[in-house]
């Protein structure tokens, strides 16, 4: 590389990179390929084999074939679907489940993706942003409150799966 304008063809020197200067500069970039794809290969495929030595080796059980003539059974939905079942409990008739169906978590799905947008300021630092720290907190509180709500209501009617 030559330094124009000068009429004279002096080399300029290249800067080299190492471990300690590598993030001097936040314009340069670190090569995604193929470093950390092999790196994200290797994990994944260290997980899939873990996977599949714990369902070799721990399989799922299997119960009976479902009766349909029971009428005890009270379904419930699996526990990835608990927080969603309490929180319809708080909207009951059929003129509020859809808006505890469908509105509320739009409008909190809504909100966790504007959050960025809604507070932009410079900071990293959570005691430096109040608004984000309250809303982190407020996010923490409803979720631990579901899961309350839910172990609670498995405790209270164990019957029913």
């Amino acid at each position: 590389m030559y330094a124009p304008a000068t009429g004279k063809g002096k080399p300029v020197e290249e800067e080299v990179i190492t471990e300690e200067n590598v993030f001097d500069r936040p314009d340069e970039t670190i090569g995604f390929f193929p470093g950390q794809v092999l790196k994200d290969a290797y994990v994944s495929f260290f997980l899939l084999i873990a996977c599949s030595v714990l369902s070799y080796v721990a399989p799922a059980p299997l119960s009976e074939p479902a009766d349909t003539a029971t009428i005890e059974y009270v379904p419930r939905p699996e526990w990835f679907f608990f927080f969603y079942e309490q929180m319809l409990m708080f909207f009951p008739g059929y003129a509020l489940i859809a808006f505890g169906a469908v509105v509320v978590p739009t409008i909190f799905i809504v909100a966790l993706f504007a959050l960025p947008w809604l507070d932009r300021g410079p900071n990293f630092s959570s005691l430096r942003r109040p608004f984000t720290a309250v809303v982190g907190i407020l996010i923490i509180v409803v979720v631990l409150l579901n899961m309350l709500l839910a172990v609670s209501r498995i405790i209270n009617f164990p019957s029913g799966g």
